[in-house]
């Protein structure tokens, strides 16, 4: 009778059911402690997305090569994955276009034989001017400041991009792919174009 008692109640050596179900209660229990101090110490880490400074210095504008044909422009993509800026150097001077397609945000190619900044997500297309030539860009490509700095490097700055258009913030039906004519005067003169003589 003392052995068949024995048995029913796990044995000697063997763990009881009672005790199994207070470890599994409180290794859940430090389990779930575990976690909520994990993600208690994850709150006070900061979630910001580090991005590069919207103001670097691009060297001086001699660095850059000058076409050889008047009507055509040289762009040096140095910045190109750092900034997301092209610098573009015509026959009369320099300036910084912003690699953002203005569709959905892609980063267009220059492709120099064709003179064209195409975008691969969508087919935009753009001419040197960053005016949308085909494709379904709403806008042209933003002008980022550009000035010369005391030592002769240019600083160039992409936090105010392009040229204002307030009226299209809102108004989709009212997009307007190439300048404007008064936006064609701002854009050739400073600070979003940097002459350069001789």
């Amino acid at each position: 009778m003392a052995e068949h008692v024995s048995e029913s109640s796990g044995g000697k050596g063997a763990p009881s059911r009672r005790k199994f179900f207070l470890i599994t209660g409180w290794s859940s229990l430090g389990l779930f402690l575990s976690g909520a101090g994990a993600a208690f110490a994850r709150y006070f880490y900061p979630g910001v997305l580090y991005e590069p400074q919207t103001t670097f210095n691009a060297g001086r504008p001699e660095e850059y090569v000058k076409p050889v044909n008047p009507t055509e422009v040289v762009v040096d993509e140095r910045f190109k994955s750092s900034q997301r800026v092209w610098i573009v150097r015509s026959s009369k001077g320099v300036y910084a276009m912003v690699g953002v397609c203005t569709h959905l945000g892609c980063t267009p190619n220059w492709f120099p034989g064709e003179q064209r900044f195409k975008c691969p997500c969508h087919g935009s297309n753009y001419n040197v001017e960053g005016e949308v030539v085909a494709g379904p860009a709403p806008l042209p490509l933003f002008r980022a400041k550009i000035k010369l700095a005391p030592d002769g490097s240019m600083i160039i700055t992409t936090g105010l991009l392009g040229i204002k258009r307030p009226e299209l913030q809102y108004k989709k039906s009212t997009l307007l792919p190439r300048w404007t004519d008064e936006e064609k005067i701002d854009i050739a003169k400073a600070p979003y174009f940097l002459e350069i003589k001789a």
